[in-house]
């Protein structure tokens, strides 16, 4: 599942563009959107934490705060979350590398160039992310490891809990084996039972984590590891 944010003025223009991306996604993944107004409706969501988009295809000329305004806030806050603006004005082309958008689209849409574009997004994104591969019900399965947020131990089992995935997998394996397997990714031992994914940490006490949105226990021993990994961006003070 890929998880696609839509922000236009014009909600015929968002069932448009739904309509052309599902349908150039077809054959990559399944897609679920959030559609968005004006740039204020995806702030609003962003400061709520309610945003779960891994992409939005971001309108600039909209009442209000304008698609530009919206790309600046959301670089300016870090939020991870890639860009794609679709719009009518044409003179802001140049301002899609100030904001690191991965295309800039013009108005009237035209299916075979969002198709393209939509195509070079996701085969880009598939070719850059570090999978991990595990067997599940006999098959061999590919979990791309920037949508897990942590792992979880039950029994002999491994529960993976990913953004925005009401399922959850599971495979067999030992919490020691996955972290050696993890070393040089951004994951960290908080507990026992529990690898977490650094990225999604959005805050810690000395006896448990926010990893977006889910509460995970922190263990005596691994404390001071968590406060040397957030050291440098939050100072060591939580």
């Amino acid at each position: 599942m890929i998880y696609i944010g839509i922000c236009d003025d014009d909600r015929e223009h968002q069932k448009l563009i739904a309509d052309m991306v599902t349908k150039s996604l077809f054959s990559y993944d399944d897609v679920e959107f959030s559609c968005y107004d004006s740039g204020d409706q995806v702030i609003q969501a962003i400061e709520k934490e309610e945003m779960e988009c891994e992409l939005l295809l971001l309108d600039i000329r909209m009442p209000g705060r304008d698609g530009l305004q919206t790309a600046a806030y959301i670089r300016e806050h870090g939020v991870d979350v890639d860009l794609i603006f679709v719009t009518a004005a044409t003179e802001h082309v140049f301002d899609g590398y100030t904001y690191q958008a991965f295309s800039y689209l013009l108005k009237p849409l035209d299916y075979k160039k969002i198709s393209g574009e939509m195509a070079r997004y996701m085969e880009l994104k598939q070719k850059g992310a570090d999978c991990l591969h595990v067997q599940i019900g006999g098959k061999k399965v590919q979990i791309f490891l920037n949508r897990v947020k942590y792992f979880a131990t039950e029994g002999r089992k491994i529960i993976v809990y990913q953004r925005g995935e009401e399922e959850n997998l599971s495979f067999y394996a030992k919490m020691n084996d996955l972290q050696e397997t993890l070393k040089d990714m951004d994951f960290l031992r908080a507990h026992q039972s529990y690898l977490v994914n650094a990225r999604y940490v959005q805050s810690y006490t000395r006896t448990e984590m926010d990893v977006g949105g889910s509460l995970v226990p922190i263990a005596r021993r691994y404390i001071e590891t968590v406060r040397q990994r957030f050291a440098d961006s939050w100072g060591g003070k939580k």
